[in-house]
């Protein structure tokens, strides 16, 4: 593997088409049609309050994997849709004061080296707040299990955060 090098990323950085193109390989395969719109999405959500990303390279400097957040805030899209499943009880709990984890990709060849653990624990570690929450999906039994490896825990099962097509998991992690 040699050694993984993470770095801070931002709005327009100039890896972005290259993180953008792991982020269509990771989660659309391989459909890179979606690549300007991945592009147009990360580079709005650099944008956002309390933004924080991380890029792993490799030793040749290529992008392995990406992860990134940004302050869960009362108006923001994804928020209301996920604050719409959850009881006022956990609205207090989890999105008072929380970090959106929002995405984390390491490309295939690089996978189950620690990569993504790597990148996850480097964002948790450089942020400051009670809560961090993030979505995946029902199916996505690889992720799921990470995020409870590294202390995420289930707060609502088989919600339609976007769409019934796709029933996704909200779980949660407490930081301070």
């Amino acid at each position: 593997m040699g050694n993984i090098k993470i770095d801070d990323f931002y709005h327009r950085d100039p890896d972005i088409e290259k993180i953008a193109e792991l982020y269509c390989v990771t989660f659309l395969t391989d459909n890179y049609s979606m690549e300007e719109n991945a592009i147009k999405n990360i580079n709005k959500h650099a944008n956002y309050e309390g933004f924080i990303g991380l890029k792993a390279n490799d030793d040749d400097g290529n992008i392995v994997g990406f992860t990134y957040g940004y302050t869960s805030l009362p108006g923001q899209f994804y928020r209301e849709k996920i604050a719409e499943h959850l009881s006022e009880e956990d609205i207090k709990t989890w999105l008072f004061n929380c970090f959106e984890f929002v995405e984390l990709a390491v490309l295939p060849s690089y996978r189950r080296l620690g990569i993504a653990s790597k990148l996850h624990h480097a964002l948790l570690e450089s942020v400051n707040y009670n809560s961090a929450v993030l979505t995946t999906g029902m199916e996505n039994r690889p992720a799921t299990n990470f995020y409870r490896k590294h202390g995420w825990e289930m707060i609502k099962k088989d919600v339609p955060v976007i769409s019934e097509d796709n029933l996704q998991a909200i779980m949660g992690k407490v930081l301070n």
